[in-house]
């Protein structure tokens, strides 16, 4: 078995994938208590709705108070599968997928994709929520073009290139990406 810890939660990765929030004694017990119940009740209910849209997820399995437990997806993290075109454009259509049903995942780095079979699974949900605004689209796929150009600048261009052919997929394209590059713009240093 694999643990795996976050600032909010963590994850047991073994024949399932179990991903606990324990309390947090620097809060309120009251607020910690309907912070970490709210944060799983939101994550589980997206994890299903993206399944139920069709893209690529972990299943969930059973959720309780605090506790999500899901399948577990077997594969390397997409930051160690760089560079590889194919997989970034499957990744555009999956966030594009996403993106049709709602859903802003809010944490959208080459850490939070497991390439399983040469799909990518998005996983960690935990900063997800859904909004139908182009600006919160564009702000999510950003967050990946500045993962991709500090952590991989020798494939950045490559990899944003093929992940925006997959996301081009996506009703109302052409409006996310010029708000990529108005939000682009609005950084100070870009």
């Amino acid at each position: 078995m694999t643990e795996f810890k976050g600032a909010e939660a963590t994850v047991e990765v073994g024949d399932t994938a179990v991903k606990n929030r324990p309390k947090k004694a620097y809060r309120h017990p009251d607020l910690d208590e309907r912070l970490r119940r709210g944060r799983t009740e939101d994550e589980a209910r997206l994890l299903e709705r993206a399944e139920k849209y069709g893209v690529a997820v972990p299943g969930l399995v059973e959720d309780s108070e605090f506790e999500l437990e899901m399948e577990t997806v077997s594969g390397d993290r997409l930051k160690n599968r760089l560079p590889d075109a194919a997989v970034m454009e499957h990744l555009g259509r999956e966030v594009a997928r996403l993106h049709s049903c709602q859903i802003i995942h809010g944490d959208l780095t080459t850490s939070n994709v497991v390439v399983s079979g040469g799909e990518p699974f998005l996983i960690d949900f935990g900063l997800a929520y859904t909004s139908e605004r182009v600006e919160d689209r564009a702000v999510d796929i950003h967050l990946l073009h500045q993962v991709l150009r500090s952590s991989h600048p020798e494939i950045a261009a490559g990899s944003w290139d093929a992940f925006l052919e997959g996301y081009s997929e996506l009703d109302g394209y052409d409006s996310v990406v010029d708000t990529v590059e108005d939000v682009r713009s609005r950084r100070r240093y870009a």
